[in-house]
């Protein structure tokens, strides 16, 4: 049987920045389903399972926390969110940046910031792409990296 026909993904940086927000979510959620837990585990109820407490019944086995170590725990989770939303935030902000760069470009800055920013192709794949030689794309990139662009 034939070796199944391997397909070259294309790189671009919107995928990379989305994957990456896509991650922090869900380390975000993680984070508070930990606080959540923690909470159980140390015991605290708030108001909405509140009901009573059974005497009757003999303590449950489990892992129980002492409160003080559930508030470091807690400290330590909602710190973390903290850091992930502001990395989350920072992820967005480049990627508008980016856009708006890209959208302000015409002929070959355009054509250079896509290949290499956008599509993270290296100096030959893009100099290929738009029909230059390395060094003149090269010139235009030190261009741009003057003006702040690159």
């Amino acid at each position: 049987m034939a070796d199944p026909v391997k397909k070259k993904t294309e790189r671009n940086i919107f995928n990379e920045i989305d994957l990456d927000i896509m991650l922090i979510n869900e380390r975000i959620r993680n984070h508070r389903r930990s606080i959540e837990k923690v909470k159980k585990m140390s015991g605290w109820n708030g108001p909405g399972e509140v009901s009573g407490i059974d005497y009757s019944r003999e303590p449950a086995a489990g892992v129980h926390i002492s409160f003080a170590e559930g508030i470091r725990m807690i400290e330590l989770d909602e710190r973390r969110i903290r850091e992930l939303e502001e990395d989350r935030k920072e992820l967005r902000k480049s990627k508008k940046r980016i856009k708006k760069i890209y959208q302000n470009l015409t002929g070959y800055e355009s054509q250079a910031y896509y290949y290499r920013i956008i599509r993270k192709m290296t100096q030959a794949e893009a100099a290929g792409k738009m029909a230059v030689s390395i060094r003149h794309l090269q010139r235009i990139e030190s261009e741009m990296r003057e003006r702040g662009l690159f």
